[in-house]
């Protein structure tokens, strides 16, 4: 993200020239009023979008998200589309709500970002923080999944969109990390049946969770509550599948010999 982002504020300041213009100097200037104190952030006084923008990046880095919001509030206003501030201005704008945990207007920003500036090098980090701010609304799998639905899809746009991407990349670790939570809710609400008497429903749950979610941790632990919930209500043929594939593939596990006895794949 920040070497996208350097490279864009690279080409304004080619752009402004060497030497500079006037309402550079100026905007200098009133930078140096404006932050004295530093008890005050006021937007009002830069003349100049370029030092606002960088005053506003420095308020940022600082951990002041308030007053880097404003300052980059005020630029998504005053700039055009086109002004290469502008998809900057709206992407830290959208980190500053982020900062703090205003998550359902971050990710509303950050959608904005990706989705008016989609040839932007910013775009693909802007979907993969909208997925982050979704992920955040959603980190109890007892919570309504909603929001931890939204993150993934948007995760996988990203992928789609952007396949060669530094920031696609990284979404799938970020992917895995949300298809455990997933599995853990899965996991959570098969237990609940199971803990209950309800079998039928446990079993259907848990064997959703195996085929969804192959490769969880929670796998193994899934057959082997399949394989007690087919003991419980006689399921013979079905215990005895499920009990040839855990020794096979699981054969060293205490709790599959517990569950299936000592025996030996094949046997």
């Amino acid at each position: 993200m920040e070497r996208s982002a350097y490279g864009v504020r690279r080409q304004v300041r080619q752009r402004a020239g060497a030497g500079g213009r006037p309402g550079v100097r100026w905007g200098a200037v009133a930078a140096v009023a404006a932050l004295a104190g530093c008890a005050h952030f006021n937007v009002a006084a830069f003349h100049d979008n370029l030092a606002l923008y960088d005053a506003s990046l420095r308020q940022f880095r600082q951990g002041r998200f308030d007053h880097a919001q404003a300052g980059f509030q005020k630029l998504t206003f005053d700039l055009t589309a086109r002004d290469s501030l502008f998809a900057l201005s709206r992407f830290y704008l959208a980190e500053t709500y982020f900062g703090l945990h205003d998550f359902v207007t971050a990710s509303r920003e950050f959608r904005r970002v990706a989705d008016e500036a989609p040839e932007s090098p910013l775009a693909p980090t802007a979907l993969l923080r909208a997925g982050d701010s979704y992920a955040e609304l959603w980190r109890k799998p007892a919570l309504d999944p909603t929001n931890g639905q939204t993150a993934l899809a948007t995760w996988q746009e990203l992928q789609g969109r952007y396949p060669d991407s530094e920031a696609a990349a990284i979404s799938f670790v970020r992917v895995r990390a949300l298809n455990d939570l997933f599995a853990q809710k899965a996991f959570e609400s098969a237990e609940f049946y199971f803990r209950r008497g309800g079998y039928d429903s446990a079993i259907l749950y848990f064997r959703d969770l195996i085929s969804t979610y192959p490769n969880s941790a929670l796998v193994p632990q899934s057959f082997i509550y399949l394989v007690r919930s087919y003991r419980a209500i006689g399921y013979r043929e079905e215990l005895q599948e499920t009990c040839d594939h855990l020794v096979q593939y699981y054969p060293s596990r205490r709790d599959v010999r517990e569950a299936c006895g000592d025996r030996r794949a094949g046997r």
